[in-house]
């Protein structure tokens, strides 16, 4: 290794000293000898290929963490902490919202609407599924749709706002033995 290192510096060296001499000769007999020096490298050995279909005999040390099975109750209640968690989510991205309001021509003037999910009224349900240890979940809420008048656009939108309507919504989700998804 160290006599490899050393004549890698000779090479860098005599290529130095080439690039300043003006022949062309000179540079190709100087390369040739540093070349010459370099002692040539031992080839690493191929990785042996296994065949296919069979398994290494080495076994793998993997550890698998093996997890207590939650109870009904627990279950229950990571369903509940979900369902708050979806219909935040949802309260904040739904279209058009109270921030954001959608305005439509009438006859009689213009409307702003938009639509509000109260993320504190819901209801949950949960059933077992077909296999053990999952559940189907239901998460029961409303959309609550609001309305503005007023004779112009900007009227519209700095009017108050009344409920006209209300929408049941009916989510299924999910646990699959760890966790829920939707």
């Amino acid at each position: 290794m160290r006599r490899y290192f050393i004549s890698c510096l000779c090479l860098l060296f005599l290529a130095g000293c080439a690039s300043t001499s003006g022949s062309d000769s000179a540079k190709l007999e100087q390369q040739e000898v540093a070349q010459a020096q370099v002692e040539p490298m031992q080839p690493e050995p191929a990785p042996v290929e296994q065949k296919k279909g069979k398994k290494s005999k080495k076994k793998e040390s993997t550890k698998k963490v093996q997890y207590k099975p939650k109870s009904e109750a627990q279950i229950r209640q990571e369903l509940d902490a979900t369902a708050r968690s979806l219909l935040t989510r949802a309260s904040h991205t739904i279209t058009p919202s109270k921030h954001n309001k959608r305005v439509t021509q009438t006859s009689k003037g213009y409307v702003a609407t938009y639509i509000s999910v109260d993320p504190t009224r819901y209801t949950t349900d949960m059933r077992p599924a077909s296999k053990h240890g999952q559940y189907s979940g239901f998460v029961r809420y409303s959309e609550d749709v609001y309305e503005c008048t007023g004779k112009t656009r900007a009227e519209a939108l700095k009017a108050e706002c009344h409920q006209v309507r209300s929408k049941r919504m009916n989510e299924m989700i999910h646990f699959d033995g760890t966790k829920w998804a939707y």
